[in-house]
Parts: structure tokens; C-alpha cells; sequence
């Protein structure tokens, strides 16, 4: 599984903002990979096709633009 730059670098500001870490990229790719296997083990092919745009949950599914 390959993540692309975009991907990694999202990852790791995700990653900054929830436990205020600084990843490499090399510690992104291999948290990220971890990430995406366990979600995938829990949901096996019934992944839902979502995503989310650059929006985010506020309450009762309703999304806000960053």
C-alpha cells in the first residue's frame, strides 16, 4: 500500500494536532499503513465510500468548511 504526499502530509498534521508530535515522513507512511490495515481488518470490504472534502463533523451529520 502506497501513500501518496498529500496523504502523508495530512496525516502527520492530524497526527501534530491531536498528541502534539512532530512525524517524519518515513513514521507517517508506516503509522498511517498501521492505520489503514486495522480499519480495514474492522471493516473488511463494507468500507463506506466516504470522504470528507475538507469538511468537518459538527454535530448530527451536518459539515462545515474548514
Amino acid at each position: 500500500m502506497v501513500l501518496n504526499t498529500e496523504a502523508i502530509e495530512e496525516f502527520k498534521r492530524l497526527y501534530f494536532n491531536q498528541y502534539g508530535i512532530n512525524l517524519t515522513n518515513e513514521q507517517a507512511v508506516e503509522y498511517g499503513t498501521r492505520l489503514i490495515r486495522m480499519v480495514k481488518a474492522v471493516y473488511g470490504d463494507n468500507l463506506p465510500n466516504t470522504r470528507f472534502d475538507n469538511k468537518m463533523k459538527v454535530n448530527n451529520n451536518i459539515y462545515v468548511s474548514k
